[in-house]
């Protein structure tokens, strides 16, 4: 005699700690860090506070782990770019607007608060990133310097210190005065990093 077993509606496992994330980078780069509570985050995620509490010490631990995710998510992108076979200005451009790209998805009040001076947790985080990614330009710079795509007498920890400086722009109260929008700012300082003031070659 055949038996059939009977038909059960298999659902999904819900990945809640990563519907949490989700829900607090849309909430996040919309309103900002400090507008959003948790509270916000739980409905948007359709989870109790409880649930949340489970995956996340607090508002700043769910923000750290967030920009973890980002960063190892921009690092495989990044990373795809310099691996391929493009030439090296178009590995500059690529990469220039994946960025760009990437802050337009940001209002300026999430970027505001999370370089706030007085958010301590969070200057840590940009610090460890800050270093590991000179790191990585430095590399990339002395690889292409190699391979004879940029001047050979090209001053490797000079230039790194200049693109250094010239990211400081973007926390120059007088500059961001005349250029209150983020993005057209960055393409304003890659220019002007590139191209300087004799034009594109």
């Amino acid at each position: 005699m055949l038996f059939l077993r009977p038909f059960c509606k298999v659902m999904a496992k819900k990945d809640i700690p990563t519907e949490i994330l989700e829900a607090a980078k849309e909430l996040f780069f919309k309103h900002g860090f400090k507008r959003i509570s948790i509270e916000d985050i739980c409905n948007k995620a359709d989870v109790s506070r409880r649930t949340f509490y489970v995956y996340y010490e607090n508002k700043t631990d769910l923000l750290i782990k967030l920009l973890e995710k980002i960063h190892e998510l921009q690092s495989q992108e990044i990373f795809a770019i310099n691996n391929s076979d493009l030439p090296f200005p178009e590995k500059l451009i690529q990469m220039t607007n994946y960025h760009i790209a990437q802050l337009e998805k940001i209002t300026p009040e999430f970027l505001a608060d999370i370089h706030d001076p007085s958010f301590v947790e969070f200057k840590e985080h940009y610090e460890e990133k800050g270093k590991y990614w000179k790191e990585k330009t430095q590399i990339f710079f002395a690889e292409a310097q190699k391979r004879g795509d940029i001047r050979s007498n090209l001053d490797i920890d000079f230039l790194q210190q200049f693109i250094d400086s010239t990211m400081a722009t973007f926390k120059n109260d007088e500059i961001r005065k005349n250029y209150p929008d983020t993005i057209l700012l960055m393409r304003k300082v890659a220019d002007m990093l590139f191209y300087g003031i004799l034009g594109k070659n």
